[in-house]
This record gives C-alpha cells, structure tokens and sequence, in this order.
C-alpha cells in the first residue's frame, strides 16, 4: 500500500495535505526551502540525498526511473524492487518520526533502520536463491552503513 500511495503521489505529503487546506503551506519541514511531494521526500530533500549518497547511489530526478538506477556489481537486480521499498519506506518513516515526535534521524540511522528491516524482509523470500540474493543486499547496505 505504501508502494502505490507513494508512486502515484498520495501520501499525506504538505503539498497534498495544502492541497486538501489541512495544512497552511506545502513546505518541507525538514529542509524548508521545497515543496513536500513525495518525489521530494524520497529523492531531492537533503535528507534523502544523504541516504542515498551513503550508498553510493545517485537519486534520479523522477521517481519513476527509480527502479533504472545502475546497482552494485554482484547484486542480483530482481532484489532491487525490494531494497529500494525498503530505502523508500524508512525515509518516509523518518520523515514522520520528525513530524510527529519531532525527533531528527540522520542518514546513518535512517540505514541501520532499512537493514533492520531488511533482515526481516529477506525471510519473506520462499526460495534459497532469493534470499540468499537479499542477503548479499543487506550485507552490502551493511558495509556503507559502517562507513
């Protein structure tokens, strides 16, 4: 569910809660200088950027080209739709832990929450060959988390 409210851009965002007069502006609370949408949230606010520069990946400009993004050597890419839902989701989650609890995540803990829930993930995968190519993913998210 999360997957489609964020791609088809109806997460409670400020721009679509602007947009629907519950909230007075459509700035982004944890850089205040852009519009809240979600391609803000997940690939442009400075937030997102330092998440994912600590992968070493770049974040496309457009949310629908997030799955053409080039992935390590090694890794299986038919893994990447679920490492890149779980990047996507505890961005979003960290977004919200500073509107609602006002605490402030950095880039690091924003990863080591990806890889905590990654490794419940990987047991989601029914055969040997997927979750072993999940695993190979969360030990690489492992090594850039420890940088």
């Amino acid at each position: 569910i999360f997957g489609w409210l964020l791609f088809r851009d109806r997460l409670n965002t400020k721009v679509n809660l602007h947009h629907k007069t519950i909230a007075d502006n459509s700035c982004c609370l944890r850089c205040d200088h852009h519009l809240e949408d979600a391609a803000h949230l997940a690939l442009t606010c400075p937030r997102a950027v330092q998440v994912w520069r600590l992968l070493d990946f770049h974040s496309p400009s457009n949310i629908d080209l997030l799955w053409d993004i080039v992935t390590p050597d090694g890794l299986d890419i038919n893994i990447w739709p679920t490492v890149a839902l779980a990047i996507l989701w505890k961005l979003w989650d960290s977004h919200n832990a500073q509107v609602f609890c006002s605490e402030t995540h950095s880039a690091q803990d924003t990863m080591r929450n990806v890889i905590s829930d990654l490794t419940l993930w990987v047991l989601r995968f029914k055969d040997h060959v997927s979750r072993e190519a999940a695993m190979s993913w969360r030990l690489y998210l492992s090594s850039h988390y420890n940088l």
